[in-house]
């Protein structure tokens, strides 16, 4: 099985954003890559709109590849990119919390404070102290 640094990551997001970017602003700017646990990886571009309240995130788009494709998924490290030049970029709270649920421990690749670069952080950092249904 191939072992996938983040540098590997953050290239097939950029790989196929270059390739699918529409430059309206409208349509796949974003694209995502997800590593599971497996070992498999899943890479996808957001589904935007001119309607911004459906368009639907390319790590949410990503994380249901995963779930749909594996009986037991679970993110390992993930990592989503915007832009021509494309550059890593920290997830919305929405999908933060797609992550958590996909992933408990996952790395997830995001810009460096600096806004230089890159750092892995992990979900718990990025969404502490979680909402979780009590039964």
């Amino acid at each position: 099985m191939k072992k996938y640094t983040p540098e590997d990551l953050i290239k097939k997001s950029c790989d196929l954003l270059k390739k699918r970017y529409q430059k309206d602003g409208h349509h796949s700017v974003v694209c995502a890559t997800v590593l599971a646990k497996s070992g498999k990886v899943y890479t996808a571009l957001n589904t935007g709109t001119y309607q911004p309240s459906v368009a639907i995130c390319a790590e949410t788009i990503a994380i249901g590849m995963g779930h749909t494709a594996e009986k037991d998924f679970e993110i390992d490290t993930i990592v989503a990119v915007r832009g021509m030049p494309s550059y890593p970029i920290s997830p919305c709270g929405r999908c933060r919390e797609y992550i958590a649920d996909y992933g408990p421990k996952a790395k997830v690749i995001v810009p460096a404070s600096n806004k230089k670069g890159w750092k892995v952080m992990k979900i718990a950092e990025l969404l502490p102290e979680k909402y979780e249904k009590k039964d």
